[in-house]
């Protein structure tokens, strides 16, 4: 759709404008029987009865979605590849205060925090701690500078204030808690995310909210 669009410029082959939908939970990384994921589409079809839900799988080693297609349609709600009408919108970042991959949770505890931090850990990348302000923590228009640039999945207005630095060299889960412990005491009106980063690829793999105001 056109609304609240950034338009591609750059050559980004197979890009369509706001394509990108909601991740129901996590990947199912270690899947070994096709029934598990018909009962994760059944929970999320009763979660969002009024929803498209689509099936997708992607190649580890590749890093690209190998297959797609939708596997729950809503009632009352035509397809649109006959009329080229874009009737499948079902989420728009715009003023959606979704935070990242556990959004869906209850408040993680401190020892649930620590067993993320220290599979992060495990796996050699940094923390790094970012912090916002309730009115500032999502995609608004307000203020808003748009890309006109090749930057797939960019949303305007995402990033967040970093707290201090990257934990580089972090060993100990109990290292990054005191720091969300510090940065909250500071901020205790701000939601508090964590990410971690990949030095050799130099992208983000994780991102979380570990305090909400």
């Amino acid at each position: 759709a056109n609304d609240n669009c950034v338009r591609m410029t750059g050559p980004t082959a197979g890009y369509y404008d706001n394509r990108y939908w909601t991740m129901w939970k996590l990947p199912m990384f270690g899947c070994s029987d096709s029934s598990q994921v018909l009962k994760e589409v059944a929970e999320c079809k009763k979660a969002y009865p009024k929803c498209f839900i689509r099936l997708a799988a992607f190649d580890a080693i590749k890093q690209v979605q190998i297959v797609g297609f939708v596997v729950h349609r809503p009632a009352g709600v035509a397809m649109a590849a006959m009329s080229g009408e874009k009737d499948m919108k079902v989420w728009n970042p715009i003023n959606n205060k979704k935070f990242e991959t556990f959004s869906y949770l209850p408040p993680l505890t401190e020892s649930q925090i620590a067993k993320q931090v220290d599979h992060i850990i495990s796996q050699g990348l940094s923390p790094c701690l970012e912090f916002a302000a309730v009115d500032a923590s999502f995609t608004a228009n307000d203020n808003c500078v748009r890309m006109t640039g090749p930057t797939a999945g960019y949303y305007d207005n995402r990033y967040w204030t970093m707290w201090k630095l990257p934990m580089f060299g972090c060993s100990d889960s109990s290292q990054v808690l005191k720091e969300v412990a510090e940065c909250k005491k500071a901020y205790p009106k701000c939601f508090i995310r964590l990410a971690a980063f990949d030095a050799i690829k130099q992208v983000q793999i994780v991102g979380f909210v570990v305090h909400r105001p």
